[in-house]
């Protein structure tokens, strides 16, 4: 008997995962950790599994998503400033 659970159907799932590879970074993040609150307790070892993912990225879009004073903008996807910096 093992001992995983399946939340998704084998169909359903394939749906979930063309969705997923479409999404950028953060948007990923927030996919997972609303599917992590649908799903409920359990089910983050299985979307780590499934999608490929660290658990700390689901956990940190559930830090995300649930800070009081944090704007969802998914114009912009990484930090100011971030990068490799222009060859003079």
């Amino acid at each position: 008997m093992s001992r995983t659970k399946d939340h998704y159907e084998s169909d359903f799932l394939n749906k979930q995962l063309s969705y997923f590879a479409g999404l950028p970074e953060k948007q990923r993040r927030h996919f997972l950790a609303m599917e992590y609150e649908r799903l409920g307790k359990g089910s983050k070892r299985y979307l780590a599994r499934v999608f490929g993912c660290h658990r700390q990225t689901i956990n940190r879009g559930l830090r995300e998503l649930n800070d009081d004073d944090y704007e969802v903008d998914y114009a912009r996807q990484r930090q100011a400033g971030g990068g490799r910096k222009k060859k003079k």
